[in-house]
């Protein structure tokens, strides 16, 4: 079974859904957290804190967009100074716009896709690369997008298609140092963000 007593892990796109979930299942294995979302999520954020309140584990949170460089940055240092360190990220947030043929898509909603997607994610590891160590963990989250093209999605799948670029690289980069680099590739999850994406329940 999986143990991280007394680990700290940084999980972005903390406040709800996947995100959350995440944050739960390491506080259930041991480890402590450091819970970073929107500041439009601020209020979720803090049940996300209380859900691991109740588990007996330390929950730091942070409001930062991962867009923004210095906010992920100023938010992870202060919660590895709260908490003592950094063993386990898992780069979470991310964005899936409605869908389109590629040509009827918009520049906003192309480029939000690769901002939050991809260059969030870079940030990420940008602001917590420096804090872990041998044994340390990335754990990126993709998407069954990332591995095959899908209709109508050519700005999720394309920003999901490059992380996994980025993660390769990342391993190959941080492996010598004993640091894991690895995503994980999940369908179609129910979270509250699924509706906007175009995502509908099948069946009853």
């Amino acid at each position: 079974m999986l143990n991280l007593a007394d680990k700290v892990a940084v999980v972005t796109g903390a406040a709800r859904g996947t995100g959350r979930t995440h944050c739960e299942r390491l506080a259930d294995v041991g480890a402590d957290v450091i819970a970073v979302d929107t500041a439009a999520a601020a209020d979720d954020l803090a049940s996300t804190a209380a859900a691991l309140a109740a588990r007996g584990r330390r929950c730091f949170t942070s409001t930062a967009d991962v867009r923004d460089l210095r906010a992920v940055m100023e938010a992870i240092d202060a919660g590895v100074a709260a908490l003592g360190g950094l063993d386990v990220v898992v780069a979470n947030a991310g964005v899936h716009a409605p869908g389109a043929p590629a040509w009827e898509l918009t520049s906003e909603v192309w480029q939000e896709a690769l901002d939050v997607n991809v260059t969030g994610v870079w940030h990420t590891v940008k602001a917590a690369a420096p804090h872990l160590s041998a044994g340390g963990a990335i754990v990126i989250i993709g998407s069954t997008n990332g591995l095959r093209g899908t209709a109508n999605t050519a700005h999720y799948t394309t920003s999901k298609h490059a992380i996994v670029g980025l993660a390769r690289t990342l391993a190959n980069e941080l492996g010598p140092l004993g640091i894991r680099v690895n995503t994980v590739h999940p369908g179609a999850v129910a979270t509250p963000t699924a509706p906007a994406a175009g995502c509908v329940q099948q069946g009853p």
